[in-house]
């Protein structure tokens, strides 16, 4: 059943023409949906390798050689744990149960798939934080689309403002 979610989602959701691998801009996208029958938010996040590898590098001196034939062992360990810290779903001021379901490659690009627990509440405020990347690019763009009851709010967060209150 996840596998069949994950391939769908990654058909589903293209994120920008192939670029070269040497890019000048530093942008990353991110669908998540509330799913209120399951409680739960799926997030997929599509990132450049190299600034996810640089990142990783940077935060934890590891050379993962990201989408290589050498990629190492621990590469998706190091990308979960640093997806789970930048990656941060609110509900009413509680962090939500993250989970990381795995990633893949399409061309010069990382998926990354996520998915938060939420707890089942009449009313509710959720906060969401992305703030990939930034780390180790100031200039990063994270844009979010988050989708509820048929509705959709897109934002782009950057190091100066990584989160946004959803209103829909």
């Amino acid at each position: 059943m996840m596998k069949t979610w994950i391939l769908f989602f990654i058909t589903l959701v293209p994120l920008i023409s192939p670029q070269p691998l040497d890019h000048k801009f530093y942008l990353s996208v991110t669908q998540m949906d509330f799913d209120a029958d399951n409680n739960r938010i799926t997030a997929i996040t599509r990132v450049f390798v190299d600034d996810l590898e640089e990142t990783l590098q940077q935060r934890y001196d590891v050379q993962l050689a990201l989408g290589t034939d050498r990629e190492d062992a621990m590469a998706s360990f190091y990308i979960a744990r640093y997806v789970e810290q930048k990656l941060i779903v609110e509900m009413n001021n509680e962090p939500l149960k993250f989970s990381f379901a795995g990633f893949t490659y399409q061309n010069d690009q990382i998926v990354l798939l996520s998915e938060f627990s939420v707890i089942p509440s009449d009313e509710f405020e959720i906060k969401v934080t992305n703030a990939l990347i930034t780390d180790a690019y100031s200039e990063q763009q994270n844009l979010v689309h988050f989708r509820m009851n048929q509705k959709k709010q897109s934002e782009v967060l950057t190091k100066e403002r990584p989160f946004f209150v959803v209103a829909l």
